[in-house]
């Protein structure tokens, strides 16, 4: 049975901006304490393990840093259920979610596979292998396309499973139908959106480089990435939500 598409809209990046930056600075306060909460512990368990005090803790953190994106959404989704409840009624509203939304995270993660390996193709081509880089070029290329492909049209996976009681497949199935229309312009609204934050995060480190003695100063350095933490990552899935929202009107 064919897919039926004709009543999803065309979607107005513009007006999504406008509307996320509306979403966040009007519940910044919420925003901020769900990520720091997360961000702050994890910023100074950082400096204990560059020190040499403690060991690896890579996979308890990544599962940390989930619950807290599942947090982000489900209130993104549900901020008028949610509005006035606390961190903790988020956190197990978000909590049922888990593992759908790992096992989503973990198949665009594959999706995201061939870009990360025709760079590796590309940078180790000259010095490892002593090959020309435009030999690797075209399947660069033909990667960073099917890759970015993949992703705008299953990318809204992660906010369906959270939005919904749907299982993963059904995620990636309905993402593949809400982004049908729209699916350039979800890839360069995001690529654009993300262009932003690498230039900002890019111009404070700089920023932080012109002290020596802030820039090599591990507190402030964590203090730095758990503020940025706080305002860009609820800024994207904002933006994610707000795209779902209108193309599931």
């Amino acid at each position: 049975m064919k897919k039926d598409n004709r009543h999803i809209p065309k979607l107005k990046i513009w007006k999504l901006y406008k509307q996320t930056l509306e979403e966040w600075k009007d519940n910044y306060q919420v925003y901020f304490k769900i990520i720091l909460i997360v961000a702050l512990p994890v910023a100074v368990l950082g400096i204990f393990q560059n020190d040499g005090v403690l060991g690896d803790y890579s996979i308890a953190s990544s599962i940390v840093w989930a619950f807290t994106f599942i947090a982000v959404i489900a209130f993104a989704i549900n901020r008028p259920k949610l509005q006035n409840t606390k961190l903790a009624t988020i956190y197990s509203f978000a909590s049922s979610r888990f593992l759908q939304y790992i096992a989503v995270s973990l198949i665009l993660a594959l999706f995201a596979l061939p870009i990360f390996l025709s760079l590796v193709g590309l940078f180790v081509s000259l010095p490892v292998f002593g090959l020309p880089p435009a030999i690797f070029l075209p399947l660069s290329v033909g990667s960073f396309l099917l890759s970015s492909y993949l992703l705008a049209r299953f990318g809204l996976a992660q906010i369906i499973v959270v939005a919904t009681k749907k299982t993963t497949f059904e995620s990636l199935k309905n993402s593949s139908l809400l982004t049908s229309k729209n699916r350039w312009r979800i890839y360069f609204g995001t690529f654009l959106l993300l262009l932003l934050f690498m230039l900002v995060l890019t111009s404070v480190q700089f920023l932080l480089t012109l002290n020596q003695s802030v820039a090599q100063n591990q507190y402030i350095s964590g203090l730095v990435s758990a503020i940025e933490a706080a305002v860009f990552v609820p800024i994207f899935f904002i933006f994610q939500s707000k795209m779902y929202r209108d193309l599931n009107e």
